[in-house]
């Protein structure tokens, strides 16, 4: 233990005075002593320097943005005489130093995701989700840059309706995190579909490709990984066991570890309900299978409506929680309060959007001016 301790103050004295590009190969795992943090300055479009070694005149790595986490791996003082924090982008392997006064510390850790157990349903209750190890890379952070990025701005009633209907589900234990499909969503088709069942299925495809970001929905009879069954009410367990009766549509979703949603199983009675109810059915069940599972008794015109009603389109606060979910800033376990702060920073980036536009471009900054307060958890 003493020859460990020892060789670590000599890499750090090997930090502090070296102030070679050598600097940053002195950390790859994450010691538990890890802090995290978020980058910050006063000004929500600003580059930030990050350093091969504590000091202005050490060469450049690279360069962060305003918003991005990062785990500070330690501290130093540098030569300047001004501290400096040595930071890890959480979803990368880039690392370097950047000046302590644009580092906002965070008050928890980042939260682990952990294993997720049951979800939601519509006016059709629960949808449980079985787990499924993950191979899958995870997901790339996407950094918001307002000058680059179109942000989108929401009011306070939408995003209160958002948080409602997005996170976690209507029934069993389900924990409140975002839930959504990465990848293609490949659909077969089972049972006896009347023909209006196909066009308005055609229909709301092409309303949610319209609306969101990158989500691609496909008809796929050979290697589907969501299944949608036109059959007699009476026969839906027989195609989902986990069904509860009384519930003319239904559906059943998975995900993995990383919140990922991975299959789906939708059931449609064709019995007992009229083609504008099933027309209505078609759209509730796909759209809720996307990730938005909770019902809520807000706007009797929304899709998402507690109390049975049989609307056919999406009323214009469907396409907005649509849109929002998709967004690729908005990504899979993450909490309420991430998701807050989120869209609270796209506000924050809208706001001083005008007031940055006029000062023009502002190279990457190296200390801080003083720093406006980072909205955060």
């Amino acid at each position: 233990m003493t020859v460990k301790l020892s060789l670590l103050a000599a890499m750090r004295q090997m930090v502090l005075f070296a102030l070679t590009p050598t600097a940053i190969a002195l950390s790859v795992g994450l010691p538990s002593w890890a802090k995290p943090a978020m980058l910050q300055a006063r000004y929500a479009d600003s580059q930030i320097n990050v350093r091969s070694a504590p000091s202005t005149v050490a060469s450049l790595v690279s360069t962060g943005w305003v918003g991005d986490r990062v785990e500070v791996l330690r501290e130093a003082r540098g030569r300047d005489g001004a501290n400096w924090s040595y930071v890890r982008f959480e979803r990368g392997r880039l690392a370097g130093w950047v000046r302590s006064d644009l580092v906002q510390m965070q008050r928890s850790p980042l939260p682990v995701r952990s294993v997720p157990l049951v979800s939601s349903s519509v006016a059709s209750p629960a949808i449980a989700v079985r787990p499924q190890p993950s191979s899958a890379n995870p997901t790339k952070v996407t950094t918001l840059r307002p000058k680059s990025l179109g942000l989108p701005s929401y009011t306070p009633e939408q995003i209160s309706y958002f948080l409602e209907v997005a996170m976690g589900g209507e029934f069993g234990a389900s924990d409140s995190r975002v839930r959504k499909w990465q990848g293609p969503v490949k659909i077969k088709i089972h049972g006896s579909p009347t023909a209006e069942d196909l066009r308005t299925l055609q229909a709301v495809i092409q309303d949610i490709e319209g609306v969101t970001e990158g989500l691609q929905l496909q008809m796929d009879q050979d290697n589907p990984n969501m299944e949608i069954y036109f059959v007699p009410e009476s026969d839906f367990r027989r195609y989902e066991p986990n069904y509860q009766a009384l519930n003319y549509g239904f559906f059943w979703t998975y995900w993995d570890q990383q919140n990922t949603i991975y299959n789906a199983k939708i059931l449609i009675s064709t019995v007992g309900v009229s083609q504008k109810e099933r027309s209505h059915l078609i759209r509730e069940e796909l759209t809720q299978s996307l990730g938005l599972m909770q019902d809520s008794s807000r706007y009797p015109d929304s899709i998402f409506f507690q109390g049975w009603t049989d609307p056919t389109e999406y009323s214009e606060i469907d396409k907005t929680l649509l849109r929002m979910l998709y967004r690729p800033e908005i990504q899979p376990g993450m909490t309420r309060s991430q998701v807050t702060q989120v869209l609270s920073q796209w506000q924050t980036a809208n706001q001083s959007s005008a007031a940055t536009q006029q000062l023009g471009d502002r190279a990457p900054l190296d200390f801080s001016l003083p720093v406006a307060p980072y909205v955060g958890r």
